[in-house]
């Protein structure tokens, strides 16, 4: 059996075999499973506001724990346009009750830690640091990054830039996202 790929005119790339479609529908088979196991980690909604605290805002969420922008917290510092100094504490929780999937269906948290971020902006070139060690150590946080490298900072001083200033900094996230604040 051969495949090969065949670009169609409307920019569809369809998988040929020469006569045998056994390897198009186990294709088309894993792919709708693959489909159904990652929408239910998709689906997963974490608490917007934890608790029903509205000044505990969700920024991001991970396997069983998610972490919230403390709108109580948000201070700038540093107000001089082009660039911003802003700190905000970010909240991490799970469940209370040692129960991920309530957690996400959104069910009540417990807050694990509390940590103060410090945030660099600088308008015109659109970069966006976090202070790694408290002393103007400043690391650039990627809209485009890993989760390893920028999740949940970086979604913290995009929330804390728009709280702070109703702008968006680097726009990387839906509507629904912002709608929070």
């Amino acid at each position: 059996m051969s495949l090969h790929c065949e670009n169609l005119n409307n920019g569809v790339i369809m998988l040929k075999s020469g006569g045998d479609a056994t390897m198009r529908r186990f294709i088309f088979i894993l792919v709708g499973v693959l489909m159904l196991c990652f929408s239910s980690v998709a689906n997963a909604n974490y608490p917007i506001y934890l608790n029903g605290d509205r000044n505990l805002i969700l920024c991001d969420g991970h396997m069983g724990m998610a972490w919230y922008v403390d709108r109580t917290t948000l201070n700038v510092q540093k107000y001089e346009p082009p660039q911003y100094i802003i700190t905000v504490n970010v909240v991490s929780a799970s469940s209370a009750y040692n129960n991920e999937e309530d957690f996400y269906n959104g069910g009540k948290g417990k807050i694990k830690d509390v940590r103060r971020m410090r945030f660099f902006y600088n308008w015109d070139l659109r970069k966006m640091y976090i202070d790694t060690t408290g002393k103007d150590g400043w690391r650039l946080l990627s809209p485009n990054g890993s989760w390893a490298e920028s999740g949940v900072v970086m979604p913290a001083g995009e929330l804390a830039f728009y709280l702070a200033y109703n702008m968006k900094f680097y726009g990387c996230f839906g509507d629904e996202f912002y709608g929070r604040v």
